[in-house]
């Protein structure tokens, strides 16, 4: 009788826990406006706000798309570090976003270093082939400055459209190494004979085709390896800091 009772004690949990992930917030519209309201303070994208804040680089989309429907208050804890602002304010228990200043005599007089940048290149996407392919023209060419050490191998592109969403974004930027080895499950710019490009995640190369994927809707594709001149990896700021 002692295990039975055991066992629903701990299907009870499980449901529970389930319950939770599954059920809104009550104030998950407020959490919601909040946090894009900040995102957009601080003038970072969405993937690099989650990033920062140690939590993956989706937490923000997903919870912005309606994908995470219960935030918990560590992780808003978090991203509000990141954001300039605290839990309570995505909540909506605090009316200003910014977090409580200390009083003077907790402050302690701290010199920062000035942060390395440098400048590389942004190429301007447009509207993207039928096929999802784009090429890098050179008149949508221009100069981007990142808190990035500059190097020959790195560009950076913005993003046409939602095809790798929740990953990469319409209008965001993605920084790409040309010479950065791709890894299994990584994503890659995958760029063909012709010089056109697209975003991808590679699931598999084999000795014919490489194996692409859209986030977007899980669809898979098999690009026949003669046509595919190089994949150049998507890497995360990071990893140039």
């Amino acid at each position: 009788m002692a295990i039975i009772s055991g066992r629903k004690g701990l299907g009870s949990m499980k449901s529970r826990a389930d319950d939770k992930r599954t059920k809104a917030h009550p104030a998950l519209e407020t959490i919601k406006t909040r946090v894009e309201e900040r995102v957009n303070a601080a003038g970072v994208s969405k993937n690099e706000a989650s990033r920062r804040a140690g939590l993956g680089l989706s937490y923000v989309n997903d919870l912005l798309s309606g994908k995470s429907l219960n935030p918990t208050r560590e992780s808003l804890a978090k991203l509000g570090q990141v954001l300039d602002t605290d839990a309570d304010y995505f909540f909506g228990t605090q009316n200003t976003p910014k977090t409580s200043a200390l009083p003077p005599s907790n402050l302690l007089a701290v010199e920062t270093p000035p942060m390395a940048t440098g400048t590389i290149p942004l190429f301007r996407i447009g509207l993207p082939d039928p096929d999802g392919f784009f090429p890098l023209a050179s008149e949508r060419k221009a100069s981007w400055t990142s808190p990035l050490t500059a190097s020959r191998d790195v560009y950076a592109i913005t993003v046409p459209d939602d095809c790798m969403a929740p990953r990469y974004r319409m209008g965001e930027v993605a920084i790409v190494s040309a010479n950065t080895p791709v890894v299994h499950g990584g994503f890659a710019v995958v760029r063909q004979t012709d010089d056109r490009v697209a975003i991808r995640q590679i699931v598999a190369i084999t000795t014919d085709k490489i194996i692409v994927r859209c986030l977007n809707g899980e669809t898979d594709a098999d690009l026949p390896r003669a046509k595919v001149k190089a994949l150049e990896r998507i890497i995360g700021s990071c990893e140039l800091i």
